[in-house]
């Protein structure tokens, strides 16, 4: 998979990334024409631990030219990232309803994503209420649609 700058910076922001995929994810920013001395020194780590990952990763994220997000705006563009991949695959949303929870969650369910974090419950909760699945379904597409477009 090449190199996607505002993903990792998403995916670093809210710990996604364990320490022993890090010199994956060096190798990737290596074949993506970014380098310097942090970067082949991660990439070279065959299991790196916790703290080795630690004190390179800082001068790695700025070889990288990476920000710093806070995990609300991490969760935000990774949030929005899943809304458009749903979208773009004409999947069911209501199979995807739950995929929006963990960010939720990671981000310390923040306000930005609180529509979006418990749609799942809500499935459960309209249906329970006497809609049907398509109604359902169109709300969801409703709000994946404004939630990409955000």
């Amino acid at each position: 998979m090449p190199f996607d700058p505002k993903f990792v910076e998403a995916q670093l922001a809210l710990h996604r990334i364990a320490t022993t995929d890090m010199p994956k994810l060096a190798w990737d920013a290596l074949e993506a024409g970014l380098d310097g001395p942090a970067t082949r020194r991660l990439a070279a780590f065959d299991s790196p631990t916790a703290f080795e990952v630690q004190k390179i990763l800082p001068q790695a994220m700025q070889e990288w030219q990476l920000a710093q997000l806070s995990p609300e705006q991490a969760a935000m563009r990774l949030a929005k990232r899943r809304a458009r991949e749903i979208l773009r695959s004409n999947d069911d949303p209501m199979q995807h309803a739950g995929d929006f929870y963990q960010m939720w969650f990671e981000a310390g369910y923040c306000k930005e994503l609180a529509e979006y974090g418990p749609l799942a419950e809500s499935v459960y909760v309209e249906r329970c209420s006497g809609e049907t699945d398509d109604q359902i379904r169109a709300r969801l597409l409703e709000k994946l649609k404004a939630l990409a477009a955000s």
